[in-house]
């Protein structure tokens, strides 16, 4: 299905902040960014997801749907997603990190796209030795467009997390899970955060 808004100045004409969507953020900007671009009633838990893996660890942003009907106009598709104070933010990430959420409400995966391929692959391993079941990333799924937000940031390459509907609820809803989940992530982009392979900005 297509966006109905191309960019986010094309949104903002057509739907009132405060009514129609949402954007919370930390409250200050770091060097590592969570993002949930589709947050709110977009996509479910997406928002939530990400500022669990920020917590006061990291910077984290959330763009989020707010009204029931027809909230799916105001999804943005990554590789046009462009609101002003999340680009400013971008400018001094130097590893950003993307929350989507699939619409699949029986399977518990996550496929993992973007173009920083060396921490997406740790981030598999890690997930995967927590349990998790990680997909080989589908093509429009990938996340390899320059221009997409998870890549942004100023190394110019990012990580994309696209997670079914069913684990999202379970995060949500178990808090094993949750903790399980959320300590993995945190856990790699500490360790890659503190390692020589990230590119100072």
């Amino acid at each position: 299905m297509p966006d109905t808004y191309l960019n986010f100045q094309e949104l903002n004409l057509h739907e009132q902040e405060g009514r129609d969507y949402q954007i919370k953020t930390s409250d200050n900007w770091h060097s590592v960014l969570i993002i949930a671009p589709h947050g709110g009633n977009i996509e479910p838990y997406t928002s939530e997801i990400a500022q669990w893996i920020a917590g006061d660890d990291f910077a984290w942003y959330a763009f989020e749907g707010i009204k029931d009907a027809g909230v799916r106009k105001l999804h943005i598709t990554s590789h046009n997603f462009d609101e002003p104070s999340l680009l400013k933010g971008l400018r001094r990430a130097q590893i950003v990190l993307t929350i989507h959420g699939l619409k699949n409400s029986i399977d518990e995966f996550i496929m993992i796209g973007g173009l920083d391929l060396t921490l997406g692959n740790e981030l598999r391993i890690a997930l995967q030795r927590s349990s998790f079941q990680v997909k080989e990333s589908e093509q429009k799924y990938s996340g390899v467009r320059a221009t997409n937000i998870c890549n942004r940031g100023c190394t110019g390459k990012g990580v994309q997390l696209e997670i079914s509907f069913a684990l999202r609820k379970r995060i949500v809803q178990d808090t094993e899970c949750r903790i399980r989940f959320i300590d993995t992530i945190k856990s790699m982009i500490k360790t890659w955060e503190q390692s020589t392979k990230v590119a100072k900005c």
